[in-house]
C-alpha cells in the first residue's frame, strides 16, 4: 500500500506533511538530520506512524536542521499539531523521532500535549557550550543563532509516557548521562548499540513492535523488548558500570 503524504505547512525551513486515518491516535513524527546535507530531510517512520494507513499522522521536517531553534518554528509546529488533533477528533497524541527529531519531540512535549513519546538517541543539547565533546553535525549546529531550546529538562512524566533509548557507543553517553533523572521516565541504555539505534532495531526485526508499543504507551511491553535486546534502565546501566572492577595498570 502506497501512502500519500499531503503538504500541510510549507514555511521554509519548516515543512509538514499529513496523512488521514481513522483511529483516535494522532502520531507526530519528527525527522532527523538526514543523510544528504544539501537536501531536506525526508519524512521518517511513515509506515509505523500511520500503522499502515490507520492512524492520522503528521511528518515534520526542518531543512535548516535547527533542533527546533529556528525563529517561530516551535509555535508553528505546536499550532499545527493541536489543529490536526482537533480536526481528526484524536483522543491521543503520540510522537516518534530519531536523533534530532527525538530531541525536537522532547521539547515539544513540554509545549503541548503528548500522551507518549518514543525518542531514540536524542541529544541532550545541540549547543556546543552545553555539550562541548559533541563534534557531529557541526555544519548545521554552527548556523543556529539562538538556542531557544538549550537542553532537555522538566519532562512531565505525569502527562506523558516517555520512552528514551540510547546506545553506549561513541558520542552517545555524553548525551545520555546528562539527561535529568526524572521519576516515571523510561530511559533505557542499549549496550553495544551506537547512534543508529532505530536502524539496528529495524535490522533485527524489533523496531515495529517496540514502536507500536511505545505509541500505545505500553511500558511493560517496551521494557521486555529492550531487555530482549540486552538493554536496561539507565540506573541499572550506571550501577553496572560502577560495579565493574578497575583494571590495574602494570608498573
Amino acid at each position: 500500500m502506497q501512502l500519500e503524504l499531503q503538504d500541510l505547512v510549507i514555511e521554509p525551513p519548516l515543512r509538514i506533511f499529513r496523512t488521514g486515518g481513522e483511529t483516535g491516535t494522532l502520531v507526530v513524527s519528527c525527522s532527523s538530520v538526514g543523510k544528504k546535507r544539501h537536501s531536506p530531510p525526508p519524512p521518517e517512520f511513515v509506515k509505523i506512524a500511520t500503522a499502515g494507513g490507520k492512524n492520522p499522522a503528521l511528518f515534520i521536517t526542518d531543512q535548516s536542521r535547527s533542533w527546533l531553534n529556528a525563529p517561530g518554528m516551535a509555535e508553528t509546529v505546536v499550532r499545527t499539531v493541536e489543529d490536526a488533533a482537533e480536526k481528526a477528533g484524536a483522543t491521543r497524541i503520540a510522537g516518534i523521532g530519531d536523533s534530532m527529531g527525538a530531541t525536537m519531540l522532547l521539547h515539544l512535549s513540554r509545549l503541548t500535549r503528548f500522551d507518549s513519546v518514543l525518542a531514540m538517541t536524542p541529544q541532550y543539547s545541540a549547543n556546543p557550550k552545553v555539550v562541548p565533546e559533541e563534534d557531529r553535525w557541526r555544519f548545521f549546529r554552527s548556523k543556529i543563532r539562538e538556542f531557544r531550546f538549550d537542553r532537555i529538562e522538566n519532562l512531565d512524566a505525569a502527562q506523558t509516557k516517555y520512552f528514551i533509548l540510547h546506545g553506549d557507543g561513541p558520542g552517545e553517553l555524553e548525551h545520555a548521562l546528562r539527561f535529568p533523572k526524572t521519576r516515571g521516565v523510561a530511559h533505557f541504555i542499549l549496550p553495544g548499540f551506537g547512534h543508529r539505534v532505530s536502524e539496528t532495531l529495524k535490522e533485527r526485526g524489533y523496531l515495529v513492535r517496540l514502536a507500536q508499543d511505545a505509541i500505545a504507551g505500553r511500558r511493560a511491553r517496551v521494557r521486555r523488548t529492550v531487555e530482549e535486546l540486552g538493554g536496561m534502565f539507565r540506573n541499572a546501566y550506571e550501577k553496572q558500570m560502577a560495579d565493574r572492577p578497575v583494571r590495574k595498570v602494570a608498573e
